[in-house]
């Protein structure tokens, strides 16, 4: 991603993505990212693209873990912890 003329480079507004999309910037940040998607067509497509990406996860019913996993992931963060 690249720079452009309105005030925020692509990568910084990719960087707050998340927040912005879970609504969890304050009000000066958010209007920076609409202006920037405003004006940047590949950031306003990638925006689009997540949102979207995130909606259909979201979605998706929840599974429980099977028990067999359960126990892999507790072990492996039993390893980590140490």
């Amino acid at each position: 991603m690249t720079r452009h003329d309105h005030g925020m480079p692509c990568r910084e507004m990719a960087d707050s993505l998340s927040d912005y999309l879970d609504g969890e910037l304050d009000a000066a940040l958010r209007d920076v990212i609409d202006r920037h998607r405003g004006q940047c067509p590949p950031c306003r497509a990638f925006v689009q693209t997540l949102r979207r990406t995130v909606e259909a996860i979201r979605g998706q019913p929840r599974e429980p873990l099977p028990d067999h996993m359960k126990a892999s992931l507790t072990d492996a963060l039993r390893k980590l912890g140490r």
